[in-house]
């Protein structure tokens, strides 16, 4: 048997070979102050870059069978940026994780690689993304409290592979990625507790689908080997399902801290806002406004907005305002929001406060 070996050398360290064979809300403070004028702060939170250690690595063989052929690829680890994927955060939405920027390099790669053994092997275009979702489907099963001790701990594709598995919203990301990178519309199914893939089909494509924005998306199932696109497991046939659109977009997490001063005639608020781009794409023209709200919410005893800001994915901003001033015993609260092009935030507030 002739073994030939393909190697790809990455930014994330990714390595490998082929082979075939048969935030809280509203903390508050109280002090006595003088009246001062209105002022502002905004700096950028951006981390200085770290030096990688790229020589603690370690290899991981993966192997599996397709079209009665064993087929195996090695991938080469590191410790050090599986550390910086887990300390970012899990609170965004399952779509962010398939279209992550940082793991660009290493979905390219193992698309590249496993379509071009795909063809070298005889298979025609129509059945390389079977052969790619076999890889997927061959990894472990792990549940999340098992693994990682949350119920719910969804991964990015770098860190699936590197734990040598996941659960279904981890495996489903994974492909969702490949396939998306490969030129097919896809979908995420959000199901009672399951996560699948819907792949874009033809009307005449057999098996279950769903529709979305007018486009048919054939059911994938990812956990488990041999599921054929279409087929959809008993236990989720009827049930309601969220179609999750894959697709590059920012996201931005807004919160806010706050003091108060107070004399007997009027009320100071100092407030500092953290705002982060936790989406897939630049935020571009953002601002952040920050407001003392009447009670009826039309109108505003004092606000103020930053200048237009450029936030990358990961990165943020820190904008620290000072001195928005209320009248003593009038009510108000501190609403917060953050908007750009084609983006805006939740809303961030307060709850009410009057000053007697």
């Amino acid at each position: 048997m002739d073994f030939k070996f393909i190697t790809l050398a990455a930014v994330i360290v990714l390595l490998f070979s082929l082979t075939l064979g048969c935030i809280e809300e509203g903390k508050e403070g109280f002090r006595e102050m003088e009246s001062f004028q209105e002022q502002e702060e905004i700096k950028q939170i951006k981390e200085e870059p770290e030096e990688i250690d790229l020589t603690n690595t370690f290899k991981r063989e993966f192997s599996w069978k397709y079209d009665n052929s064993r087929w195996s690829i090695t991938m080469e680890f590191s410790p050090k940026i599986y550390e910086l994927y887990k300390g970012r955060t899990r609170e965004r939405e399952y779509d962010l994780f398939v279209s992550d920027p940082y793991d660009d390099e290493i979905i390219a790669g193992i698309v590249n690689h496993l379509t071009e053994a795909g063809k070298k092997a005889g298979f025609d275009s129509t059945e390389i993304p079977y052969f790619v979702v076999s890889f997927v489907q061959s990894l472990p099963y792990t549940s999340d409290d098992v693994t990682t001790g949350f119920d719910e701990y969804p991964r990015f594709p770098y860190e699936t592979l590197y734990d040598n598995g996941g659960d279904c919203e981890d495996t489903s990301i994974l492909v969702s990625a490949l396939l998306q990178e490969m030129g097919y519309g896809v979908v995420l199914i959000e199901l009672p507790r399951h996560i699948a893939v819907g792949i874009q089909c033809s009307d005449d494509f057999p098996g279950s689908y769903y529709m979305h924005e007018g486009q048919r998306y054939c059911y994938l199932e990812t956990t488990g080997e041999k599921w054929p696109i279409g087929k959809i497991p008993d236990e989720y046939k009827g049930q309601e399902a969220r179609i999750i659109p894959v697709y590059k977009r920012p996201f931005l997490d807004i919160d806010f801290t706050a003091e108060y001063r107070y004399t007997s005639r009027d009320v100071y608020v100092d407030v500092n806002v953290s705002l982060k781009n936790l989406g897939s794409k630049k935020a571009e023209n953002t601002r952040i406004y920050v407001a003392l709200q009447t009670k009826d919410n039309s109108n505003v005893w004092d606000y103020i907005e930053s200048e237009y800001l450029q936030i990358s994915p990961e990165a943020g901003y820190n904008y620290h305002v000072k001195n928005l001033h209320a009248p003593a015993g009038r009510d108000f609260r501190i609403y917060v929001r953050a908007y750009g092009d084609s983006v805006i935030s939740d809303e961030a507030v307060s709850g009410w406060i009057t000053w007697k």
